[in-house]
């Protein structure tokens, strides 16, 4: 597969291309897209998904190929929130830092909290085609942890000043005193990260290959009922009733993953519009609460029958339900799950807002939240 690299970076293009090499991917960057008009891209993300996003669909609706691109921000342990970089590292107050004003700002922030430990979250969005989207920002692809100091070494490299400023907290060194072997581990570390990314992709999107992703249909009902049954407890499990009314009522927020070669619906995933921010138990119960114009969803249901699960499709059918209503400019997508599914959910790039106000089924549950446009 051929696949285009967001990045003008030399050497970020040829570390991409050795840890990629085994999966049969063949990288190109944009420097070797030499007849072509660069998109123009606004990178005002508030994270560094939303910043990836952005320049992802930005090359895919340029080039029309396969295309991933990625962005990090800098994240501190224990300071103030308006002190926290994020993707704003070099722009502080509005302003964009020279080298020279960053290392000053850094070493001043560090001072004032006594030292800083911090890290670097990266985020990935990967787009194959229209129906094969895919992004993470996980702690696998996360820097090890590193100490900022005020006094800087007086070595320094051309935009890089904050290295300056960095200790490894494995040896107490400045990172400029790292043998290369020390130096060598977390850029390892990190690029195992995305490596770990695209062998589950590539897995997935060839697996995927199986099924069609789609809307419900009418006549498909009772199979869109039968999977809700089989898929929770009892006490857990929507009524009958509810779930024909979101087929019957909303459909297009009932999406199916059918087996290409029997017409069997494999899984679901379906929820409602509304313009509330939290969870309600009223959700499962009926229809009443859906407004079609909402500009959020609140997801009521993800299933996958038995003997399709381990294929990737709960992963699928999230991806696929995000990109559909961010096209349609819905704010976030809402659910409720149970402790042993929040690192499911937090890997499908949802945040955990802790213990739930919902009792449905008797149960403890955790609200989850996925911001899809600001």
């Amino acid at each position: 597969m051929k696949l285009l690299y967001g990045t003008g970076n030399p050497a970020k293009l040829d570390a991409m291309r050795h840890r990629l090499a085994d999966l049969g991917i063949e990288l190109v960057g944009l420097k070797e897209l030499s007849d072509a008009r660069m998109p123009e891209i606004v990178e005002d993300g508030q994270t560094p998904l939303e910043n990836a996003r952005k320049k992802a669909q930005a090359y895919f609706e340029a080039f029309h190929m396969p295309v991933f691109s990625c962005d990090s921000g800098l994240y501190f342990d224990d300071i103030a929130g308006e002190d926290q970089p994020g993707v704003h590292v070099r722009t502080v107050n509005g302003k964009y830092l020279s080298d020279e004003e960053m290392t000053a700002y850094y070493a001043g922030l560090a001072e004032r909290y006594g030292g800083l430990k911090g890290r670097y979250k990266n985020a990935i969005s990967l787009i194959l085609d229209e129906n094969h989207r895919y992004e993470a920002m996980e702690p696998s692809m996360e820097s090890a942890p590193f100490g900022m100091v005020s006094i800087p070494h007086p070595m320094s490299k051309k935009g890089f000043p904050l290295d300056r400023l960095s200790i490894d907290l494995r040896t107490g060194k400045y990172y400029y005193d790292l043998n290369a072997k020390e130096a060598a581990l977390d850029q390892l570390a990190v690029e195992d990260g995305f490596l770990q990314f695209f062998e589950r992709v590539m897995e997935e999107y060839y697996k995927m290959e199986r099924y069609e992703l789609r809307t419900i249909r009418q006549d498909e009902m009772e199979q869109g009922v039968a999977i809700e049954l089989a898929c929770f407890p009892p006490n857990e499990a929507c009524s009958e009733k509810s779930m024909r009314e979101r087929v019957r009522y909303a459909p297009e927020l009932f999406l199916a993953a059918v087996d290409k070669e029997t017409g069997k619906i494999a899984g679901t995933l379906n929820g409602l519009a509304t313009n509330e921010t939290k969870f309600r138990d009223a959700f499962f119960d009926g229809i009443s609460l859906y407004d079609p114009k909402g500009e959020n969803i609140m997801l009521l249901g993800l299933s996958v029958l038995p003997e399709y699960r381990g294929q990737g499709i709960a992963r699928a059918l999230m991806e696929e339900y995000s990109r559909r209503e961010q096209k349609n400019g819905r704010k976030q997508l809402i659910l409720t799950c149970l402790q042993d599914k929040v690192e499911m959910y937090k890997k499908m790039n949802f945040h955990d807002e802790g213990i739930s106000a919902s009792t449905w089924g008797g149960e403890e549950w955790h609200d989850m939240t996925r911001k899809l446009n600001d």
